[in-house]
């Protein structure tokens, strides 16, 4: 490629590279900022609401159908099954989902949230979704609290921010291989408009894996209506029909208590941890358990899931991430990643950096576009005073 229409490029880069900062810059530093904050959401609700931060001496879960129980006491108009999310070993608070109360019907997601002490049953607190401020964050973070629509504007704005990344990119490669070195280097005693601009590229550059990363995942969380059906092939699918409890002949109705369906649960898979349960939602209702296998990236989310009927304890189905395809496997790296849950509290942190990036971007990005403006206005009115003067 000549010289000129090299130039030519290079100058169209930057002009996407500018006008996709401009238009979309506000938005994805918005999301990186509260990305940072969410990925220690659970624990800053508790530092918010210091009756729901576990200390030892509240003891620890020894049974969980008491803990079902207070549920079904705090709230007996509730007739459908609960999602109760276990902490490891029984420590912690425990919390509670009823996913669709009718009062939010119609809500894109909007469960009631209920916490639970873990050894007296007191019911310590009980909000909806969207109602606190972690879960409004969380609203605003997944779908700019508007829903399936604003979930949709998320996907796209990171395919955008996908485009940036690699724009800036372009405009960052070193022309010739006598500048590679102090491409990666900060020019010393610099003026400040050129530090802002060391600032804006050697950020992107230096944070652009993990950006690409965090964006990446991101678009697949976003946009599951575009990613799902591509990847059908190639994946599991659900459960169909849905498992179904088989009530007794003889017209008893007593179900299994939730201690004895986690150890039917747990005897599938004695290596696993049971992270999440369902309670049977109805008299045909079955539990539900959520569980991590050794191997699976996701503590909080795994991907293991097993239906046990709700009278008799007999295993009705099963989902063994350790049987799913390659696809899948990708897949149950997905939100692990995005928020550095896959590599613990170091990954964490490093979420938590890699998010802070993109609102450092778009202030020297705007910083940058400031100082070239008034370098070109000054030009102007030089190129004006000489003409004048000739």
């Amino acid at each position: 490629m000549s010289g000129p229409t090299r130039l030519r490029w290079r100058e169209r880069w930057r002009h996407l590279h500018l006008w996709l900062g401009l238009s979309l810059g506000t938005l994805l530093a918005l999301l990186g900022l509260s990305g940072s904050v969410l990925v220690f959401y659970t624990e800053l609700d508790a530092a918010f609401n210091p009756a729901l931060n576990w200390q030892t001496s509240d003891g620890r879960v020894q049974h969980w159908e008491p803990v079902l129980q207070a549920l079904q006491r705090a709230h007996p108009e509730r007739e459908r099954g609960w999602r109760i999310e276990l902490p490891p070993g029984g420590a912690g608070i425990v919390t509670a989902r009823y996913l669709k109360p009718v009062e939010r019907s119609g809500e894109f997601f909007a469960p009631l949230v209920v916490s639970v002490h873990p050894s007296t049953h007191q019911v310590l607190a009980s909000r909806y979704w969207g109602d606190f401020a972690m879960t409004w964050l969380y609203d605003l973070h997944y779908s700019l609290l508007a829903g399936e629509s604003g979930r949709t504007v998320v996907g796209v704005a990171g395919l955008i921010g996908l485009v940036s990344l690699a724009s800036g990119v372009v405009l960052w490669w070193p022309r010739s291989a006598s500048q590679w070195r102090q491409a990666w280097r900060f020019k010393a005693g610099a003026a400040s408009a050129r530090r802002t601009w060391d600032q804006h590229r050697l950020g992107g550059i230096y944070g652009l894996v993990l950006l690409a990363l965090l964006t990446l995942t991101g678009v697949v969380l976003a946009l599951p209506q575009w990613v799902d059906p591509l990847l059908a092939p190639w994946t599991a699918p659900a459960v169909s029909p849905r498992p179904h409890s088989t009530p007794p002949a003889d017209g008893s109705s007593r179900r299994l208590t939730v201690d004895q369906a986690l150890a039917a649960a747990q005897a599938r898979f004695p290596q696993a941890t049971i992270r999440w349960v369902d309670t049977p939602d109805g008299p045909t209702g079955t539990y539900r358990m959520r569980m991590q296998q050794p191997g699976e990236p996701s503590a909080r989310f795994p991907r293991t899931l097993v239906w046990i009927d709700a009278y008799s304890g007999q295993v009705l189905a099963e989902q063994d991430a350790r049987r799913h395809s390659r696809v899948d496997t990708v897949m149950a790296w997905v939100h692990p990643l995005h928020n550095g849950e896959a590599f613990g509290l170091a990954g964490r942190i490093t979420a938590v950096l890699a998010g802070l990036v993109l609102p450092l971007l778009w202030v020297t990005g705007l910083m940058r576009w400031r100082d070239r403006r008034r370098g070109s206005a000054a030009a102007a009115v030089r190129r004006t005073l000489q003409a004048t003067a000739h």
